[in-house]
């Protein structure tokens, strides 16, 4: 099988490690340090290698996320990739080296952390791989609808699948072992959250499929649904929650995955949106977006050429809220999710924005000043109306 390794160079004792592990069950590695021959086009024969592989392996650490360079270079080369593959097949396993948020792009992915346990973690994968390139996946069954609990610190990790000939529908979500009406709330609307999206799923992948009571399903290929829980911020009763969800339909040009979050801002608040948080000020959530949009073509070194990222998604202040409506909160301000089809199209990804909260001071509605004293520790937030721009004013 032919493996595509990629690293930041700051980690590549690792990357010899991996490559010689892989290197040692007979595969077919791509790795710079062996790969490239002195005089040819090194950028070229990365490339090549890339497209041709069957497996791609990225080593993930700090570097990726401080820094411009060849490995972000082959993170966007493999999500395009990706992106040809069945539906269903593993191509892409992220290593991650530090305990790093990893990027929204590769959250879809299952990773796993490089431990003592790193090469049974990894040949679980490639195994996993060579089984589907050969045929010699196992088959699953009719169907099982599985229900798993794992015990997390203060939590539960409820697993579950749903698995036919026609889809494969696999989710988890968590639930909080607090005691009292504001928890009891709060987990319903965590479970809420995920299985909407399953049922919903499931009913189209058998409305899909389905024809007079028989499966239908001629080419042998699957609809696919999954989501995953990711807890973005926690402190005594405030909770900030991400899902990422992943929809594939047979015969669809791509699938989607996109990102969606639930913010608990305690039991005096509660659950709150983006328009409760900026007091539905049109006004204000431009400025918010007007700060995303320079961080996002700020990171594309001007690969695309334009002056404005959100161009035609931002036209109606209905269209303003949904831009900002899905976001995280932490004791540093608001990080912003813009998903595929939310901004630009599907080629460009996902994003994400961490927007300070001392831009954000002069925005937040005065009903809820105290959530900002009480994440950072503040016995005086700034006074409505008093801004501080991050950039300079056009024209300044």
């Amino acid at each position: 099988m032919k493996i595509f390794l990629g690293y930041p160079s700051e980690h590549e004792k690792v990357a010899w490690k991996v490559y010689g592990f892989l290197n040692e069950k007979g595969d077919d590695v791509w790795f710079d340090k062996e790969s490239l021959v002195a005089g040819t086009d090194w950028d070229r024969e990365r490339d090549k290698g890339q497209r041709e592989a069957e497996l791609v392996i990225h080593l993930c650490s700090e570097a990726i996320l401080k820094r411009s360079g060849v490995v972000n270079r082959e993170i966007r080369q493999t999500l395009r990739l990706v992106e040809d593959q069945p539906l269903g097949a593993l191509y892409v396993i992220p290593i991650r080296l530090e305990p790093i948020k990893l990027p929204v792009e590769l959250t879809r992915f299952q990773y796993f952390d490089f431990g003592d346990d790193w090469k049974e973690r990894l040949s679980e994968g490639v195994e996993k791989r060579r089984a589907q390139l050969s045929g010699d996946a196992p088959k699953p069954p009719r169907q099982q609808t599985v229900i798993e609990q794992r015990s997390l610190k203060g939590s539960q990790k409820i697993e579950f699948d749903d698995i036919t000939k026609s889809y494969e529908c696999r989710g988890e979500y968590l639930h909080y072992d607090e005691e009292g009406l504001y928890w009891t709330y709060l987990n319903g609307a965590i479970a809420s959250e995920v299985l909407e999206g399953f049922y919903g799923a499931r009913s189209d992948f058998k409305r899909l499929f389905v024809e007079d009571g028989e499966e239908m399903n001629e080419n042998g290929q699957k609809h696919e649904w999954s989501i995953s829980t990711e807890e973005f911020f926690r402190s005594d009763d405030m909770l900030s929650l991400r899902f990422y969800s992943y929809i594939g339909f047979v015969g669809a040009a791509h699938p989607n995955h996109y990102i969606t979050t639930l913010n608990f801002f305690g039991e005096d608040a509660g659950s709150l949106d983006i328009q409760n948080l900026l007091g539905h000020s049109a006004e204000f959530a431009q400025r918010v977006i007007a700060y995303c949009e320079k961080i996002i073509l700020a990171e594309f070194e001007g690969e695309i050429g334009k002056n404005s990222f959100f161009e035609g998604y931002k036209e109606t202040e209905d269209d303003l809220w949904k831009l900002l409506g899905q976001f995280g909160f932490d004791r540093k301000g608001l990080t912003f999710n813009f998903s595929p089809y939310d901004v630009l199209p599907f080629v460009f990804g996902s994003h994400e924005v961490q927007v300070p909260w001392r831009f954000l001071e002069g925005l937040i509605s005065d009903d809820y000043k105290d959530i900002i004293e009480k994440l950072t520790n503040r016995q005086q937030a700034m006074p409505s109306g008093s801004l501080r721009e991050p950039f300079p004013q056009e024209g300044g």
